[in-house]
């Protein structure tokens, strides 16, 4: 008798821990507390890739941008923003945030913004040709297989397990306030 309980017991112990919900073994896309360097590169229709940096006379990282991911704050809040330039101040140019599974990008300057404003070009559609990238270089591996987004012109490239390339180029359309938000695999 003592032996059938003891039996029991057990099988119902084993029933019990394997229904148990381990969160421990859900993979996301990306990991809280990740660290993340980005850089932008801008290439014109029949031109080179060059950084954002480079434009400005300035090294390729000089401009690189650092963050720890975190779901409760945006990691890049004035994208491209950079002080004491040759050209002078330059306010940012997009909020990025990111969280476990996606990346949002939205717009910030206003047509009349000082820096921005004064290339009309960046406002408006995205001509064939013209591609805006943002590689994001993560600390350790993410888990990015794939993605989705409505968003007319934006792509997302897998370069290797530590970076991954946003791409916004023909189609989008870049007006104040415009956002967009890819959905990570």
């Amino acid at each position: 008798m003592k032996f059938r309980k003891l039996v029991l017991f057990a099988a119902f112990g084993l029933l019990f821990l394997s229904s148990c919900n381990d969160d421990d073994d859900v993979t996301t896309p990306l990991n809280e507390g990740i660290e993340i360097t980005m850089r932008n590169t801008l290439q014109d229709p029949n031109e080179a890739e060059a950084t954002y940096a480079s434009l400005f006379g300035q090294a390729d990282e000089a401009f690189d941008e650092f963050a720890i991911l975190s779901n409760t704050a945006e990691e890049f809040p004035t994208a491209l923003a950079q002080t004491g330039t040759p050209v002078g101040d330059i306010s940012g140019l997009y909020e990025i945030d990111l969280t476990e599974t996606s990346i949002s990008f939205t717009v910030l300057p206003e047509l009349t913004d000082p820096f921005w404003g004064d290339f009309a070009e960046i406002f408006g559609v995205t001509p064939a040709g013209k591609t805006d990238r943002y590689y994001l270089t993560f600390s350790s591996a993410h888990n990015v297989t794939g993605f989705s987004t409505s968003a007319t012109g934006v792509n997302l490239r897998i370069d290797s397990e530590n970076v991954i390339v946003v791409e916004v180029g023909e189609g989008f359309d870049v007006q104040p306030g415009v956002s967009f938000t890819i959905s990570l695999n």
